[in-house]
């Protein structure tokens, strides 16, 4: 029996590529916009989660992954400092930091500087509201 689903995306899909746009066969494009919205709404959510949980060190990681995807360098780092505090043996995290310092242009951080943005991003994520 011949699946004319499958042969139905197979022949638009070869369609696509002989006009010489694929993505012609595959629809519109994502919606940014949406997007952005659902990259915000997952941001909320951890910053939620976080203040219940604030030593998940997992949801600090995603948190400062979602920042660094956003080229949100600089905000990326208070989460991996608060991170490296609960748990510094975690490489995961001394590398995503190394990649965040790097694309601000800081070779390193001190000690002092990195308790002291643990400390304010803790205190931020305990002070701030939900709306």
């Amino acid at each position: 029996m011949t699946n004319w689903k499958a042969v139905t995306i197979a022949l638009a899909l070869a369609l696509g590529w002989l006009i010489g746009d694929p993505a012609i066969a595959m629809g519109p494009g994502p919606d940014r916009q949406a997007e952005v919205q659902l990259a915000i709404s997952r941001v909320d959510s951890l910053l939620v989660h976080l203040r219940e949980h604030p030593a998940d060190v997992n949801a600090l990681e995603q948190l400062a992954a979602m920042y660094a995807e956003n080229q949100a360098y600089d905000a990326a780092v208070g989460p991996l400092a608060r991170a490296l505090q609960l748990d510094p043996t975690r490489r995961s995290l001394w590398v995503a930091l190394d990649k965040a310092l790097a694309q601000l242009g800081t070779p390193s951080i001190t000690d002092a500087e990195l308790t002291t943005r643990a400390s304010d991003f803790r205190n931020g994520v305990k002070g701030k509201t939900s709306n």
